[in-house]
């Protein structure tokens, strides 16, 4: 059954979730103390003593300070099962846009239309659903209303945010304190444990040259809520002349909480360009798309919010 002309909606909600899932909330961090042990833990890392990760948390700023822009052609498979335990493989091809830190842009679709596009600005995040033509779809909300259940009814399971972070191109913070380190599971690895937006960032890199290989989102009592996986870094476009090598993954697979398999993208050209600005614009964009109807997904919350402070005038409109 394909997720893009599908008219079972839940079936079809899986599938959307499930492709771009990659991030949250409260948490511990997940950290193992002092002891001396070798062997690895249940999410293979080896428990050791703290180790000194600041070389290698520079050269990882260093890099994500770099990435200005990204921008990549995407090609996507989604592989597992559905809400029904029904089998899944999918497979859609678009593009990848990201200005850090917080406009960012996936596009899917296939045969040359956009069934499918994810995003945020400064303010507001988005998913319009073009899947049915006749009837094209968009959601939106703010950052400051965002809450998992909403995006959980859309069959989103994250934030375009965490995305942005899950992706490893943000600075960590280096502030005394804020971060806890540990061996990796290889040699010439260190594990990064931060405080991120709604949780803790948990990032595995390599000591030299600072590139993730590994970057999870820990939810409420350490659950992985999302865990992706870096490899096969190759060259990005777009520097200036005489500057450093900049390298981006080339595979990245990506599995969420809630979601039996996993989603695996492959990043082709990717280019630290200027982006359009209409890419980061869903006002603009649903104009383009000739988008049928605009759901507000903070309306409830708004209108609630409000009514305490009407209520308290009277009927009348008189000052009491």
């Amino acid at each position: 059954m394909s997720m893009f002309r599908s008219t079972h909606a839940r079936t079809r909600r899986c599938a959307q979730a499930a492709m771009l899932a990659v991030p949250f909330v409260l948490l511990a961090a997940g950290c193992e103390g002092d002891g001396a042990s070798k062997q690895p833990d249940r999410n293979g890392y080896r428990t050791a003593a703290f180790v000194d990760a600041m070389p290698a948390i520079e050269a990882y700023n260093a890099r994500a300070e770099r990435i200005t822009s990204l921008w990549a052609r995407a090609s996507v498979v989604v592989e597992g099962r559905d809400a029904e335990g029904s089998k899944l493989r999918e497979r859609a091809e678009g593009h990848l846009q990201i200005v850090p830190d917080n406009r960012f842009a996936l596009s899917l679709g296939k045969l040359g239309e956009t069934n499918l596009y994810f995003g945020s600005n400064e303010s507001l995040y988005w998913w319009f659903d073009m899947t049915d033509s006749s009837y094209k779809t968009a959601h939106f909300g703010r950052h400051e209303y965002f809450a998992p259940d909403k995006i959980h009814e859309q069959g989103l399971p994250l934030h375009p945010l965490d995305l942005i972070e899950a992706l490893g191109i943000t600075p960590l913070p280096a502030g005394s304190g804020r971060v806890v380190a540990r061996q990796g599971p290889d040699e010439g690895t260190v594990v990064v444990a931060a405080p991120t937006r709604r949780g803790v960032r948990r990032v595995t890199m390599d000591t030299e040259t600072g590139e993730p290989s590994r970057v999870e989102l820990i939810g409420a009592g350490g659950r992985i809520m999302l865990s992706v996986e870096m490899e096969r870094y190759g060259l990005m476009t777009g520097l200036g002349n005489g500057e450093a090598p900049l390298r981006m993954p080339e595979r990245v697979t990506v599995v969420a909480a809630g979601f039996d398999g996993e989603v695996r993208f492959s990043l082709f050209d990717p280019d630290l360009r200027t982006i359009r600005p209409v890419a980061f614009d869903p006002g603009t964009l649903a104009d383009a798309y000739d988008v049928d109807a605009l759901f507000d997904l903070d309306l409830e919350q708004m209108e609630a919010e409000a009514t305490p402070a009407e209520a308290s005038v009277p009927a009348d409109g008189s000052a009491e």
